[in-house]
């Protein structure tokens, strides 16, 4: 279910432009990957989040040099999804006619970036300066309705958040936080 949450999710990606389609390729790339473990001939492991992690830090592959960890793989996803979750509340509080650069910028600034290197937190800064005003960001997302548009950025928003805890409660049981 995260998996297909989540390529729905990176549709996001595509409509802030196609200076982001490095995101969203990286995001299809990581979402293969999962899937892949999906299909495998243990793929009884990779049902659940809980599953996954637990069979990988049973068979210490976690952290493997052969081929990236459904861990270390749903890590990069999750620490983006804390970056969507942030970006869903500040649209939802953000008026008309705000930047979508400043906004985009500041829930990176606050989440992912933490996770970047300069060179990427400059390139993403340089990227969000391209994009439109909420209220076209909105548009382009069919959610013409104001109200309607509020609402469903509350509940996604929480809906990534309580997500986001969850998944960060098993990476930090694990000690899985800092997997390169």
């Amino acid at each position: 279910a995260y998996v297909d949450a989540y390529e729905e999710l990176s549709k996001l990606f595509s409509i802030l432009g196609s200076v982001f389609g490095f995101v969203t390729s990286d995001v299809v790339e990581k979402i293969g990957i999962l899937r892949e473990y999906r299909n495998s001939e243990v793929s009884e492991k990779y049902i659940t989040i809980q599953s996954m992690i637990e069979h990988e830090v049973e068979t210490k592959t976690t952290n493997s040099k052969k081929k990236a960890s459904g861990a270390r793989t749903l890590l990069r996803l999750h620490r983006a999804l804390e970056f969507t979750a942030r970006l869903m509340m500040d649209l939802n509080t953000a008026d008309d006619h705000e930047k979508m650069s400043h906004i985009t910028k500041t829930a990176y600034d606050d989440t992912l970036a933490h996770h970047h290197p300069w060179l990427i937190r400059k390139g993403v800064h340089v990227a969000v300066y391209t994009l439109p005003t909420r209220k076209h960001f909105l548009e382009k997302l069919k959610m013409d309705d104001a109200e309607k548009a509020k609402d469903l950025l509350a509940k996604v928003s929480d809906y990534q958040k309580e997500i986001f805890v969850i998944t960060e409660n098993i990476y930090t049981k694990e000690k899985l936080h800092d997997l390169p």
